[in-house]
């Protein structure tokens, strides 16, 4: 596939998602929120409906992505860059900030051109897999040190 298409069918995969997870906030917050937030207090349920909207969003999307990218004749690397970016801006705990919008949006293209097969041959391929095995790595190690830093 082309690395052009690559992109674009990674944009249309990560809109899929999304409509996913919108579908996924919307049923858990007429159900499971309702649950989840029974002992928050009268002026904090809005707040506690809000972080589980966004919890949810989060994990609706990744789930979401796997079978969207898949019917796209997308690869598991694609889906890996995905999540590892994906965990990368979650454990930078700054979804306010303006630069973390503007890094989410660019997040399809960016993973798309990093495990794209560029053929440049085996070494290469080899080179670039170990990259974003690395960049799972450093996803983990962040969203660790993240939940454990509070």
């Amino acid at each position: 596939m082309p690395v052009s298409a690559r992109v674009a069918w990674t944009y249309l995969a990560s809109l899929a998602a999304f409509v996913v997870a919108g579908v996924a906030v919307v049923i858990s917050n007429a159900s499971l929120s309702i649950a989840l937030c029974a002992n928050a207090a009268v002026d904090s349920v809005g707040d506690c409906k809000l972080g589980w909207a966004i919890w949810i969003a989060l994990f609706a999307f990744l789930i979401g992505l796997i079978p969207v990218a898949l019917l796209l004749k997308l690869d598991w690397w694609l889906i890996v860059t995905m999540w590892s970016f994906a965990g990368l801006w979650l454990a930078t705990d700054a979804l306010d900030q303006w630069w973390w919008w503007t890094s989410a949006v660019l997040t399809p293209a960016a993973a798309a051109l990093l495990s794209a097969d560029w053929d440049r041959g085996p070494e290469f391929r080899s080179w670039q897999r170990g990259g974003l095995i690395l960049l799972a790595a450093a996803a983990v190690s962040a969203l660790v040190w993240w939940y454990v830093g509070g």
